[in-house]
């Protein structure tokens, strides 16, 4: 029974993925076809059971009528990157023409395309998920326009020659009407591009609106579930721990030691679960919260963070900090990136005799970095995926306090600050968190944040 189910689990599985609209092609690492949506098969004159368990560039090979058909070479270096670094890969546009069902030639096809690994726990990639947008409609559509253009400046250029050399011979009136001629063709062309460019404009703009309507539907819910969270649950935890702390005074004598313990189980418990509340608020509230950017002088907001997360420390920690860049930004929300980073550092260090943290900073072209590195517990680098999850944890709450939340918040402000936030680690070695947050250009030339002046 258990392995029927399994097995329709499966397939409902399969079914989904196949009915989702977008275009998605499954590989093994040896670019061997194992799933394909029915999108993708729609838009590549393909069937399902003509191309499942075939090589990739079997199925689809350069066009040999055009001499500078690059489509497979450019895919199979994307495709080798991912399995070299593991890591997704956006292509540029390819123009990747397909052949048509009939064997009579190949369709001309321009793509959009991106290629992203499927690991297991070890790291180890199973499949390689490629997927596509079809975007032949619009690169057409823009030739097309191009052309008109090319056009209409020759056109001109010829009305404008003949002018000069006006003449009645009837050869003159002749190439004059097949001027105009053309000129009317190409401003029917003109218009037929022009209203299929409102055309597209209109349902883009529809889909746009579309979605600010969920978007802002969704908003509504995460304040109505804040407000939920905020006041209904509070209510019942105040009045745990409140009559917890009422037995503990009034009749803490009459319990033995392992009543008392469990007394303080369930006040501990509900202090946490407290705490879980706030930051679960505060985390959803940073998805609302205007950005007001600022001057930030990094090196002291760092300071102030490491002063504060090391001041209830029972342990000696000691700090070697570069000189950092200064940046842009808001500074209650990057002073709260430096204060999370800082305080993990000193949590997972607190068990070392002597624990030390470093801070460096650098510019990488249009990119302020900023590193935080310890020499503490460290992590399991194949559970990296859970790292900046909320209430994701890699340690045990025994080992080390802390609700999962702290480094969630940090990937979200600094990604709405438009930059990116990473980390590398091994157990019992240290780990280092590095953020990023982009230059702008100011007025005077000098080199800001991410405020646009």
């Amino acid at each position: 029974m258990t392995l029927q189910v399994c097995a329709k689990g499966i397939a409902d599985f399969r079914l989904l993925f196949e009915s989702v609209p977008g275009l998605f092609l499954v590989l093994l690492p040896d670019f061997t076809i194992t799933a394909v949506s029915d999108a993708y098969l729609q838009a590549t004159l393909t069937r399902r059971e003509h191309i499942i368990g075939r090589h990739l560039f079997d199925v689809f090979p350069d066009n040999p009528d055009d001499p500078n058909a690059d489509g497979v070479a450019n895919l199979r270096r994307s495709l080798d990157l991912v399995l070299a670094t593991k890591m997704p890969d956006a292509m540029a546009m390819q123009k990747y023409d397909v052949p048509r069902p009939d064997g009579s030639g190949f369709e001309e096809r321009y793509w959009s395309p991106s290629n992203f690994p499927v690991m297991d726990e070890a790291r180890n990639i199973l499949y390689i998920m490629h997927r596509v947008e079809d975007i032949t409609s619009y690169v057409l559509l823009k030739k097309n326009r191009d052309e008109l253009g090319r056009l209409h400046e020759e056109l001109q250029k010829s009305i404008g020659a003949d002018e000069l050399e006006l003449s009645e011979s009837t050869e003159d009136v002749a190439a004059g009407n097949q001027h105009l001629h053309a000129l009317n063709r190409a401003l029917k062309l003109e218009i037929l591009a022009r209203g299929k460019l409102e055309e597209t404009n209109r349902e883009l703009t529809r889909q746009l609106k579309n979605n600010i309507e969920k978007l802002e539907a969704s908003n509504k819910e995460l304040e109505s579930f804040s407000y939920s969270v905020s006041h209904d649950l509070r209510a019942p935890l105040r009045a745990i721990d409140g009559f917890a702390r009422m037995l503990e005074e009034d009749i803490a004598e009459q319990l033995d030691e392992e009543g008392r313990r469990k007394l303080e189980i369930i006040r501990n418990n509900t202090r946490n679960m407290g705490r879980l509340i706030d930051e679960l608020l505060e985390f959803s509230r940073l998805g609302r919260k205007e950005l007001n950017y600022g001057h930030l002088d990094m090196a002291a907001l760092a300071q102030a963070a490491f002063n504060d997360a090391t001041s209830a420390a029972t342990n000696t920690t000691t700090l070697s900090m570069d000189e950092l860049p200064v940046a842009r930004g808001d500074l209650t929300l990057i002073r709260q990136v430096w204060f999370n980073l800082l305080s993990n550092a000193c949590k997972f260090s607190a068990k070392r005799e002597q624990a030390h943290i470093t801070i460096k900073g650098a510019v990488d072209g249009g990119m302020l970095t900023y590193t935080v590195s310890d020499n503490g517990a460290g992590f399991d680098m194949r559970y990296y995926n859970k790292l900046f999850g909320v209430f994701q944890r890699l340690h045990r709450v025994s080992e080390f306090e802390g609700t999962g939340v702290g480094l969630a918040i940090v990937h979200r402000i600094v990604t709405r600050h438009g930059g990116r936030v990473w980390a590398e680690g091994a157990v019992g070695e240290g780990a280092a968190f590095h953020f990023t947050l982009p230059v702008v250009l100011r007025k005077d030339g000098g080199e800001g944040g991410n405020e646009q002046l």
